[in-house]
């Protein structure tokens, strides 16, 4: 009577721990799914922001030529825009990416179960 309790109990251990094997799996892809959702956004919204910096920086270049006559000038003006954009970025590294990125991450690995 023991052996048989003790076969159905590693049983029910065996099918618990598959069940909790499964769990993990569906949480691991629900939480990876999450997150390439989201860097697929962000890599299309880079995309298109740096599509508008470029077509802006163009127009900057064009007016600046035409206001002073020079070629160089408007060049120049545009990578003086870029230089101090790359500088802000580069300052605010902290702020701007690694703590919102961090934050997103966090909040997705360790949200408590519902």
């Amino acid at each position: 009577m023991e052996d048989k309790n003790f076969k159905e109990l590693i049983t029910q251990l065996k099918d618990a721990a598959k069940l909790e094997i499964q769990y993990g799996n569906l949480t691991l892809a629900e939480k990876l799914s999450v997150l390439l959702s989201q860097m697929c956004i962000v890599f299309v919204m880079i995309l298109f922001a740096a599509f508008i910096l470029f077509m802006l920086l163009w127009g900057l270049e064009s007016w600046l030529t035409q206001v002073s006559g020079s070629l160089w000038v408007g060049v120049l003006g545009s990578i003086a825009v870029l230089v101090v954009l790359f500088l802000i970025l580069y300052g605010f590294r902290k702020a701007l990416v690694i703590n919102p990125v961090t934050r997103f991450v966090t909040k997705l690995l360790l949200k408590p179960e519902e």
